[in-house]
């Protein structure tokens, strides 16, 4: 597995990076966010923050691109050299964009020509065909993409999960995200056992793996481990269920870190 450098970011080497999504509905409230996280004290790093992510489909104004296009331009000079992740999530994938597939395809393309952002996720419910046009357009335009298969309802086996990521691969993705949902503590250690084998033997690009919910939150704090290159941390509200507080977070991962170097 190769790791990839956005910015100053290098993601899928060392510690796992921490995306801190923001999730609220007005300008003025995302725009207030994407400020406390641009806060650089003098002897800290950002608060524990690599990448932010903006979840753009709960914004009271997901279908409208002028308006996203325009808090893209304030979160650019605010975030200054903070990577910025753009997603939106349709109902589909437990989101809250009632989007067609056309129109998720058509933004995701305009979002790319602004050249405002650095990453786009794209989520595979939208089918190969869309993935493979909104990824073709993006590396003409120089973003970085990671593709996200949702199991919002089960755990696959390691089989399903090794062919969706060399899938995911192969359509020209920069990270591969899976996300699974447990039903037990074995599902959890089933998807820690198949992210060594994606990172380390199948996948040529980073990997990102999450169990969610309360009984997946171990896979949110030992990627470094097994393979995971990123993790979400919350500073005010949740993208999703079982994201641990930033600062907590960041303590355990720093631990967990320097035992692996030890």
């Amino acid at each position: 597995m190769s790791s990839l450098k956005v910015r100053n970011v290098e993601i899928g080497k060392g510690i796992p990076k921490i995306i801190a999504p923001i999730c609220d509905k007005t300008e003025e409230e995302i725009l207030h966010t994407a400020r406390k996280f641009s806060i650089i004290p003098v002897d800290f790093d950002i608060l524990d923050i690599d990448i932010v992510e903006w979840r753009v489909d709960l914004y009271d104004y997901y279908n409208d691109y002028k308006k996203i296009e325009s808090v893209l331009e304030k979160l650019r000079k605010i975030l200054k050299n903070i990577p910025i992740i753009f997603t939106i999530k349709r109902n589909a994938s437990h989101g809250e964009a009632e989007i067609s597939k056309e129109d998720y395809v058509k933004i995701y393309k305009e979002v790319c020509a602004t050249k405002l952002v650095d990453l786009i996720d794209i989520e595979d419910s939208i089918g190969k065909d869309n993935m493979e046009d909104i990824i073709e357009f993006a590396k003409d335009m120089g973003t970085y993409v990671i593709t996200t298969n949702h199991n919002l309802d089960h755990t696959p086996s390691k089989a399903e999960c090794i062919a969706t990521a060399k899938e995911l691969e192969d359509m020209g993705a920069d990270i591969i995200k899976i996300i699974t949902k447990p039903s037990s503590k074995l599902d959890v250690v089933e998807l820690l056992e198949t992210t060594i084998i994606i990172a380390e033997h199948i996948a040529n690009v980073p990997i990102c793996t999450i169990s969610i919910g309360e009984k997946g939150g171990l896979s949110r704090i030992c990627g470094e481990f097994f393979g995971s290159c990123m993790t979400y941390g919350v500073n005010r509200k949740k993208s999703a269920p079982g994201q641990p507080n930033i600062e907590d977070l960041s303590n355990l991962l720093k631990l967990i870190h320097k035992n692996i170097e030890a």
